[in-house]
């Protein structure tokens, strides 16, 4: 059965709130993920700086620090960059895990109305080099977009940085920035699905993205309406997280509220919608298809 956006949006927000379930994966990578950061760039800086730690730590002013630490980057900044890299793929495996296994259960809680941890499991196995692969290609589409400020860049005079004579090099630095934003919300919107297809089709990371360009030339306006929905559902809580950071009594108590939201709402609420949309198009089971028939199937 094809369901409208709205129906998308009403039958996916209700299998939510009977498969809270499904933020398990999402909070797992949130944790997950800092702990591999922080053990990995704690143990590599250290390898690389040494004994240098200790005069950082010596020194008496921000200053101090500084003055220690740019030589020290400059010395080292090969092995500062492989460190970088080394903690991003890390990070990227562990998401691609995560991310399947979300998916997983999102698919099988559209489909059978219940969600389990072992849905997370078995996809997360299933799809976990596919989903890395996939997700490294979809960055590295992303990073082409920094064509766009390389001719701003080039003409920025380091040595005049606030003098009139850079401001038509910032203009176009400026210009390119806002032309690279547009291509990255444009790629988005191409392949907005690829994720889910990987997952749902079991599909190899070039087989993904084909799918999602494909899926989005035969729904186009589906596609265009639910990222519009989810762009507005994140930028009005930018608004009411930007509003209540300048109320001293409500801060920190919305600092914590914002950040449940942030993790455990609306990246599995996103993910069921969109599995619900993949799936609506393409044809498969939707739990809500037989409600009519099985009226106490949701009690």
């Amino acid at each position: 059965m094809v369901e409208d956006i709205g129906k998308i949006i009403s039958n996916g927000f209700e299998t939510y709130t009977k498969n809270l379930n499904i933020c398990i994966p999402f909070i797992l990578d949130f944790f997950i993920s800092i702990l591999l950061v922080v053990l990995l760039a704690s143990f590599g800086f250290a390898g690389i700086f040494g004994s240098s730690l200790l005069n950082i730590e010596n020194a008496k002013s921000p200053e101090e620090v500084v003055s220690i630490l740019l030589p020290l980057i400059g010395q080292h900044i090969v092995e500062i960059a492989i460190i970088v890299v080394i903690i991003v793929l890390f990070v990227f495996f562990i998401q691609a895990y995560f991310t399947s296994g979300a998916i997983g259960m999102a698919i099988q809680a559209t489909e059978s109305g219940k969600s389990n941890l072992s849905a997370m499991r078995d996809a997360g196995k299933k799809n976990l080099v596919n989903m890395f692969l996939a997700e490294l290609l979809f960055s590295l589409l992303s990073l082409v977009g920094i064509i766009f400020i390389v001719p701003g860049a080039m003409n920025i005079d380091i040595s005049k940085m606030l003098t009139s004579e850079n401001m038509g090099a910032f203009a176009l630095l400026a210009g390119g920035f806002l032309v690279w934003v547009l291509y990255l919300i444009i790629l988005s919107i191409l392949l907005a699905v690829f994720r889910f297809a990987l997952v749902a089709d079991n599909l190899g990371p070039l087989e993904s993205l084909a799918t999602s360009l494909s899926f989005f030339k035969k729904n186009k306006g589906e596609v265009f309406l639910l990222f519009v929905f989810i762009f507005v559902i994140a930028l009005v809580f930018i608004i009411i997280d930007q509003i209540m950071g300048q109320i001293p009594v409500i801060s920190i108590i919305w600092s914590l509220i914002n950040f449940i939201i942030s993790l455990i709402i609306i990246p599995p609420l996103t993910t069921i919608w969109w599995v619900r949309l993949y799936m609506s198009r393409t044809n498969r089971k939707l739990y809500f298809d037989d409600l009519l028939a099985h009226p106490n199937e949701l009690n």
